[in-house]
């Protein structure tokens, strides 16, 4: 097998493994409770936040109660996507990539979106 074909197998692998976590993870990547659950669906609703091309959750137009909420749902964020790289033997960064495709796929129409290049869009 060349290297080539060993790197593009653990790519593949990586995904695969990354899509079906996110699957069965869902709820870890958001805050315990569902009243924090809900207060990130309102949040994002109502355009205060959005979600990044990072994998993380970014404030648009919010006050300290919004970073409070937002720091949580990254610290989480955090934790499954090191552990998730770790175990994938890749970079936090392509992991968080990766679950943000996910999690940009399975939002609700009208969620923002922060790109790379700093602009938001709306879904």
């Amino acid at each position: 097998m060349t290297r080539a074909q060993s790197i593009h197998r653990k790519y593949r692998a990586f995904l695969f493994a990354a899509f079906f976590s996110l699957i069965a993870v869902s709820a870890g990547v958001l805050p315990s409770g569902p009243a924090m659950a809900q207060s990130l669906q309102d949040l994002r609703a109502s355009g205060a936040v959005g979600e990044g091309y990072d994998g993380f959750v970014h404030m648009r137009d919010g006050g300290s109660s919004v970073a409070s909420v937002i720091a949580a749902i990254n610290a989480k964020r955090q934790a499954l996507y090191t552990s998730r790289a770790t175990e994938q033997g890749t970079s936090v960064d392509l992991v968080g990539r990766v679950y943000a495709g996910e999690i940009r796929g399975k939002a609700a129409p009208g969620t923002w979106f922060l790109s790379e290049n700093g602009s938001w869009t709306q879904k």
